[in-house]
C-alpha cells in the first residue's frame, strides 16, 4: 500500500497526464483544420465534445 505523499504525487501525475492529452487531442484537431480535413464547425464542435467528454469523466478514462 502506498503511502500519502506517493498517493498525492501519483494523482498530480495524473492530472498532468490528463491535461496533456487533451492538449495533445486538441492540438490533432487544429492540425487536421489546417489541413483541411475539418472545417471550422467541425473543429468547434469536435473540441466541444472532447471538452464535454474530460468534464464528464472528470480528467478519467
Amino acid at each position: 500500500m502506498a503511502s500519502k505523499p506517493e498517493l498525492l504525487h501519483n494523482q498530480a501525475a495524473d492530472e498532468i497526464g490528463q491535461d496533456f492529452l487533451l492538449a495533445y487531442q486538441r492540438a490533432v484537431l487544429l492540425a487536421l483544420q489546417q489541413q483541411g480535413i475539418l472545417n471550422e464547425t467541425q473543429f468547434k464542435d469536435c473540441v466541444q465534445k472532447l471538452e464535454k467528454y474530460t468534464r464528464m469523466n472528470g480528467g478519467n478514462e
